[in-house]
Formats: structure tokens, sequence, C-alpha cells
């Protein structure tokens, strides 16, 4: 039997029943930019400017050291997911994942854990290293098979800030005409992370 997997959609699930809490507001980014009010700000640590593209937010939720954010491209459509659910699909969707662990190590054995799971899943057709507002990732672009998801390919960042672990989907349909390399690149790049508040 076929194993139905979408890492992005088991993320979505798992937190469905979340709900969003406000929090409170850093002072400043490390990469010194002061902390806009703008920004949707998941769990004090990790700032995201509105993003373009046509990405349009969708959820936000919070529950103890979890922190979720979806945003979309395109209008809602009707679709059946691979297990018969009626689901809503767009053109393109990202996800962006921010788990608070006790240290550093910890939150690096997440991302470990997660990069082993898209290895696993995915048709991972390129690996590789890049850099966004100063904050190293681990870069995954694939392609889904068509039996474990209505996705044709997408990209996922992976990344670890003091003992925060974040990942970052974008996936899209096959006939999504934008790049999604370009569309994450871009929008990582408008992410800020919080500055260690001085004491005194």
């Amino acid at each position: 039997m076929k194993k139905r997997f979408s890492l992005m959609l088991i993320l979505c699930l798992t937190l469905a029943c979340f709900t969003g809490c406000g929090v409170k507001t850093p002072a400043r980014a490390v990469d010194g930019a002061a902390w806009s009010k703008d920004w949707i700000t998941l769990g004090y640590t990790l700032g995201v400017e509105t993003p373009g593209h046509g990405l349009t937010l969708r959820d936000d939720k919070a529950v103890q050291d979890m922190y979720y954010a979806a945003w979309s491209i395109g209008e809602a459509q009707p679709s059946t997911n691979a297990d018969g659910q009626e689901t809503t699909l767009y053109d393109a969707q990202l996800v962006l994942l921010l788990e608070e662990a006790k240290t550093a190590e910890s939150a690096q054995a997440s991302v470990d854990e997660w990069l082993d799971l898209a290895a696993d899943h995915y048709a991972v057709t390129g690996t590789e290293q890049r850099t966004y507002n100063g904050q190293n990732f681990t870069v995954l672009s694939y392609t889904f098979s068509s039996d474990t998801s209505p996705f044709a390919r997408g990209v996922s960042a992976f990344t670890v800030f003091d003992h925060w672990a974040i990942s970052a989907e974008f996936a899209c349909l096959d006939d999504f005409d934008g790049d999604p390399g370009e569309i994450l690149t871009d929008f990582l790049s408008h992410c800020h992370y919080a500055a260690p508040e001085k004491n005194g």
C-alpha cells in the first residue's frame, strides 16, 4: 500500500485545532531593523513582512511551543484529498512552522527529523545551503507523486535560530506559472529574527 504523505499537509492537520494568540512585540531584529507592528510575529522570535507574489495570509495559529502561519496564491477551489476528504485547494501555498526547543541541539534534532521525513516522502531533485537575511538554511527542491498530493512541485527551507526550529514550505500545482524557489527566497529574505534582550 502506497503511503499518502505530505509533510506540509500533515503539519497543517496537526495544527488545525490550534487557535491564534497574540504575543508581545520584540524591540528589534538581529539585522538591525526596528520590529514592525505590521509584521506577523511568531513566538516572539520570527517576524514576517507582508509578502508579495500575491500571497494572502490564510492562517496564523499557536499553541504552547509551536507556531504556524500559512499563505496562499490564487482562488480557492474545492478538492478531494487522497483520503476522500473535501478540502480547499489553491494554486500555491506557503506554510511556515516555528517550534521551540529547550536547547539549540534539540532544535537541530527537530530540523534533522524534518529533513529525513522530506527525503523519505518527496522526490528530492536538489539540496543546497542558502542564506536569507543572515540566516543559513538547508533548502530542498522536490516533486510530489500524484497519488500523495494535489501539488506537483515544491521547495522547503529548514534552519535553527537560537533554540528554535524553523521550516518554510512552498508547494504549487503543475500549471502554476511562478518560480517556487524565487518566491520562497523573496519570502525568507523578508523574515526577521528577534535580537536577545539586554538586561539592565
